[in-house]
């Protein structure tokens, strides 16, 4: 009598992995791909006070950090004091490094 309810929570439990889904984790990287994105800073998704910088086109973006006391603003596309920075949704960026998927 008492296996039918363990059998159930049982079945229940192995179904449950399926169901959950992983959270998508985007730091915003571009891919440097598209001529606007080459030399403008551009928002680091997972922290406020980091930043990618394109260098050259078809290169890899390079994270950089902002000074002391800063957080990156994607508005002006530079880094400003704590008191003036607000947060926003990240925007995505013009390109994307081949094989990524934005969430």
């Amino acid at each position: 009598a008492i296996i039918w309810p363990l059998a159930c929570c049982l079945w229940l439990l192995l179904l449950l992995p399926l169901r959950v889904r992983s959270q998508c984790v985007d730091t915003g990287e571009p891919g440097c791909r598209h001529p606007a994105e080459v030399g403008l800073p551009q928002r680091y998704c997972l922290d406020p006070t980091k930043y990618w910088l394109c260098s050259a086109l078809g290169q890899g973006a390079t994270l950089k950090e902002c000074q002391a006391n800063t957080g990156f603003d994607q508005d002006l596309n530079a880094c400003v004091p704590w008191p003036a920075w607000v947060w926003q949704p990240c925007i995505e960026p013009p390109s994307r490094p081949p094989g990524t998927t934005p969430c």
